[in-house]
């Protein structure tokens, strides 16, 4: 897994990303059907205060170039669906429950494909 973090000019935080071989162990556990793709975008944060200033985007193209591949997303978070569509992912029509400290929740995946 790749993990990299944004700061800005005094070395603060920003934003953090990563990405790895897919699928993650829990997807196996889980049960959900297996990804088409072999690379998985496992978490973008960015701080509320960086938003729309390109911290994001810069973060996905350090961590998957314009590979194909996969993430989760939570079910009803529409700015970062509109992000990623922006970015050539499209939501695939699945629902799983989430768990962890997610738990009650659901989420789908979004694929990019056909990207590099």
């Amino acid at each position: 897994m790749r993990t990299l973090l944004a700061v800005d000019d005094d070395g603060c935080p920003l934003g953090l990303v990563s990405a790895g071989p897919a699928p993650a162990a829990w997807e196996g556990r889980a049960g959900v059907p297996a990804p088409i793709v072999p690379l998985q975008l496992f978490q973008l944060y960015v701080l509320r205060a960086a938003y729309g200033t390109g911290v994001g985007a810069a973060l996905q193209e350090a961590a998957i170039g314009a590979a194909d591949a996969y993430l989760w997303i939570m079910d009803g978070n529409a700015r970062a669906e509109r992000f990623y569509a922006r970015h050539g992912f499209r939501a695939l029509a699945e629902s799983f429950p989430a768990g962890g400290p997610w738990a009650g929740q659901h989420m789908h995946r979004m694929l990019r494909t056909g990207a590099a």
